[in-house]
């Protein structure tokens, strides 16, 4: 498993963030989801064999937020 941590713009409240985690955690590979709205920061557990971070990208990107990965 790996963790990636990524800034994200646009999430403005905790249900944001709930639907947010929710989605991610759906995804095949990821294992954990963590978003943290007042920071704007979000980390994911997942396994690289299964997922690409930039899959990961795409996903948030295509639910309307600005993000871009800060470490992995």
């Amino acid at each position: 498993m790996a963790e990636i941590t990524f800034l994200v713009e646009g999430i403005v409240c905790t249900g944001c963030a709930m639907d947010m985690e929710s989605i991610l955690r759906d995804m095949d590979g990821v294992q954990e989801a963590l978003v943290n709205f007042r920071e704007g920061l979000f980390s994911i557990t997942y396994n690289p064999e299964e997922i690409e971070a930039k899959t990961i990208v795409k996903k948030v990107k295509n639910l309307g937020f600005k993000t871009k990965i800060l470490t992995e």
